[in-house]
């Protein structure tokens, strides 16, 4: 999300105050069957169900850390199935807002370097991987709370890193964001308590923030911290296997949007996953 438009979303979900318009309903979803893409790395598909209708579709992409690698990458825009093939990862998916000069408004750290501000208040929490080292005491994943940890971007021992807003779910199991009216579709980074990394990603549906927290809570995938990346029409993700291909949004999806504005679809900063 670019511009003008990223500021009125920011001042709107610092501004909310009161719980809003609630939807009626709580989101539940369907048995998740896991496929798998490699050593430590498995993909499903699910239906989110609302009093037992469909109302979304949702792909979940579960990450080992000690049998897979993430790397940030930022430069020119582009679509995602063209970083893929740059990149050559099985899995890539979008990282968080950006500008209309298309640097991240938040902290991004690309093979230890910093690209975008080493300080923005707004964002509440950061991705972060591959430390220096194999230290026990750190994690190769992980997502810190910028609201409980004061951070220097420039000291983190993770050479990987990208920061975002808002945290959905912290580690006390508290829901972090206010109730609304807006829906987008979403793209969440999240950890569970089993160590992995999870990445969802709405490719049918629109939600709010609120609910889809309130959903990751109540879950069987099992939650510990969630944070929000970018969404709407950047809200994308993409595996490319030689057994599993997905791609979000949809191919059709794709075609259309590219009579109208192909650049809503191009991505400045991406993560990718990689074997180690």
């Amino acid at each position: 999300m670019s511009g003008w438009v990223l500021g009125l979303v920011l001042m709107g979900w610092v501004c909310l105050a009161g719980p809003g318009g609630a939807v009626a309903g709580e989101l539940e979803h369907s048995p998740a069957q896991w496929r798998t893409l490699g050593k430590g790395l498995s993909f499903c598909q699910v239906e989110m169900l609302r009093d037992e209708e469909v109302a979304g579709s949702l792909a979940v992409v579960r990450i080992d850390p000690a049998s897979n690698a993430f790397r940030v990458f930022h430069h020119a825009p582009q679509n995602i199935d063209v970083w893929q093939r740059e990149v050559k990862a099985p899995v890539v998916f979008n990282a968080s807002y950006y500008g209309r000069d298309d640097r991240p408004v938040g902290a991004v750290l690309v093979d230890g370097r910093l690209v975008g501000p080493a300080r923005n208040p707004q964002m509440r929490g950061m991705f972060v991987a591959e430390p220096q080292g194999l230290s026990p005491d750190l994690p190769r994943a992980t997502i810190l709370d910028l609201t409980s940890t004061r951070v220097s971007v420039q000291k983190l021992p993770w050479f990987q890193g990208v920061q975002s807003f808002p945290l959905l779910l912290d580690a006390k199991g508290r829901i972090r964001v206010h109730k609304s009216d807006k829906t987008a579709h979403r793209t969440v980074i999240a950890t569970d308590y089993s160590g992995n990394i999870l990445v969802f990603n709405t490719y049918r549906g629109a939600f709010t923030l609120h609910e889809f927290a309130q959903f990751l809570q109540d879950s069987d995938f099992e939650v510990e911290v969630a944070l929000n990346l970018d969404g709407g029409t950047e809200a994308q993700l993409l595996i490319k296997t030689k057994d599993v291909e997905f791609s979000s949004p949809l191919s059709w999806e794709k075609q259309l949007g590219s009579l109208w504005d192909s650049r809503e679809l191009r991505l400045p900063t991406v993560v990718a996953v990689f074997p180690r």
